[in-house]
């Protein structure tokens, strides 16, 4: 994939070019600007491969463009296009690092030619640079291994004769990997590139050995807990391996990063204590932003907790702290904000009948295309919005469910009734049937039991001599003395006084 950048103030000479460059083999990205002055702001916000430019150009030329570029970028590859009148300028221009220079009008052959020339040069230098960062990266994870492993000055400053050692400095956060077999031998080349992919975080990535890696993050401001969990999720969904992940406390400078791997190692060791666990993190560190503030993990947690019993006035709660602590704060990367609110949307896709993968991704990408955190709140409202539409339907249309309960509940009654149970006898999930029978009735199911059962107690006291132990088995109670606690509670009275019609609350013997 090339990235380019046409200019020049005349549109259909710009849309000539890209017809031309469309004639091409390849992938391309193509940018445009009408002068110097817009793309040189393209040239700071976008990495651009190769540069098409005009010469003749208002409020900047293509001369000054070039020379401005080039001094910013010496590998920025430049083909300049001047009339025959301008043929001196373009000699000029060889002077600032050009790679070639066209003549208008534009012979379509020599075009080609100049076209895969530049490319040729993009693609030398790019291989440069990828075999130039992986002996850079060789070096710092050499390095930073046998740094971590021994603790010796003696490495740091071998290392700092060879790199630059403030790399190290901005890393605030480590979270180590684990796995009970010998993953990273085959899975170390797509690893990284798949957690990366995944979180849309830089870090740094050091394979300690066969089976534990380590990531090394950068921003101070971020709830790495959450950012664990979500890593373990995707790892779990990806691959049939038991994962276990440990979160270091903050961190400044690099000489803590031995005591850091000796910490992360030490919280590795619950998890033969704690089998069902899968991420650990300090206790000694909270991951506080301010004293008083709601972490992140926390806040998630109990919104995956609301989407599982499909409470909607919880969910809008919770996802009304998340917005106002990220419309309140400023010192959280945009990148980190992206994050946390993808795992809300993450979150609502986990819903089968709501997800769809390709729906999931389009959602995620448009959330990291949001330019401010107006935007990004925006996004995920309507997320949320419409996993409620999706409730409010599939609840109109589960009508037949909930009859069937609570027909299930007035012939059985007197039997051990549950959520789950009943959750199994119409083939729903219990959090969805929790949601459906809320909606329909008015009232949560096991209050719906209770109010049955209490309406029945009522019925065979004025209908029946039936003892009052007798009535409280026979409705479902298997503790008499809660049972005449709680039909006090219900009528006010005591099942005795209530059958007497004293209305007195007073207390029943069991012999009755």
């Amino acid at each position: 994939m090339y990235r380019v950048l046409v200019v020049d103030d005349e549109k259909i000479e710009r849309e000539g070019i890209k017809f031309l460059l469309s004639m091409e083999e390849g992938e391309r990205e193509i940018f445009e600007a009408a002068n110097g002055k817009q793309a040189l702001n393209i040239l700071h916000s976008e990495s651009i491969d190769l540069l098409l430019t005009d010469i003749k150009m208002p409020h900047m030329d293509g001369l000054e463009l070039t020379r401005r570029a080039k001094a910013e970028n010496k590998g920025l590859q430049v083909v300049i296009f001047s009339g025959y009148n301008d043929f001196t300028f373009a000699q000029e221009a060889i002077r600032y690092g050009v790679t070639d220079y066209v003549l208008k009008p534009v012979d379509p052959e020599q075009f080609q030619e100049t076209i895969r020339k530049a490319q040729r040069e993009i693609d030398r230098r790019k291989r440069e640079e990828i075999k130039e960062n992986k002996e850079k990266n060789f070096l710092h994870q050499y390095f930073l291994q046998n740094y971590l492993y021994s603790g010796k000055q003696e490495i740091l400053e071998t290392a700092g004769e060879m790199l630059d050692l403030e790399e190290w400095n901005h890393w605030h956060c480590a979270i180590l990997i684990e796995t009970d077999q010998a993953f990273f031998d085959t899975a170390e080349e797509v690893f990284p590139d798949e957690i990366q992919e995944e979180l849309h975080r830089i870090f740094f990535y050091l394979n300690l050995n066969a089976r534990q890696s380590l990531l090394l993050f950068n921003d101070i401001y971020c709830d790495y807990l959450l950012v664990a969990k979500h890593i373990y999720v995707f790892l779990k969904r990806k691959y049939p391996v038991r994962f276990h992940l440990a979160v270091s406390r903050k961190f400044e400078g690099y000489e803590s990063l031995p005591d850091v791997l000796s910490q992360l190692e030490q919280q590795m060791e619950e998890k033969f204590y704690h089998p069902d666990n899968h991420v650990f993190n300090s206790e000694e560190d909270e991951w506080k932003t301010g004293e008083k503030e709601t972490q992140d993990s926390q806040i998630m947690q109990k919104i995956s907790e609301d989407i599982s019993r499909k409470d909607m006035e919880q969910l809008w709660n919770h996802f009304s702290c998340l917005a106002d602590k990220y419309q309140r704060n400023t010192q959280f990367s945009a990148m980190y904000i992206k994050f946390v609110f993808c795992n809300v949307i993450q979150e609502l896709f986990q819903e089968n009948q709501f997800s769809g993968e390709h729906r999931l991704e389009k959602e995620i990408e448009r959330l990291y295309n949001c330019n401010d955190i107006a935007q990004i709140i925006q996004v995920t409202k309507e997320n949320i919005k419409e996993y409620e539409d999706f409730l409010n339907r599939s609840m109109s249309e589960s009508r037949d469910e909930v009859a069937a309960v609570k027909n299930y509940i007035y012939q059985h009654y007197g039997e051990d009734l549950n959520l789950e149970m009943l959750a199994d006898k119409v083939y729903l999930s219990s959090g969805y049937l929790s949601f459906i029978f809320k909606k329909e009735t008015g009232m949560n199911l096991n209050r719906f039991i209770r109010v049955f059962r209490m309406e029945k107690a009522k019925e065979l006291l004025c209908t029946t001599n039936m003892k009052v132990a007798k009535i409280s088995e026979q409705v479902g109670f298997a503790n008499v003395s809660y049972f005449c606690r709680s039909f006090r509670e219900y009528y006010g009275s005591s099942p005795e006084s209530y059958r007497k019609g004293t209305g007195e609350d007073e207390e029943t013997s069991t012999e009755n």
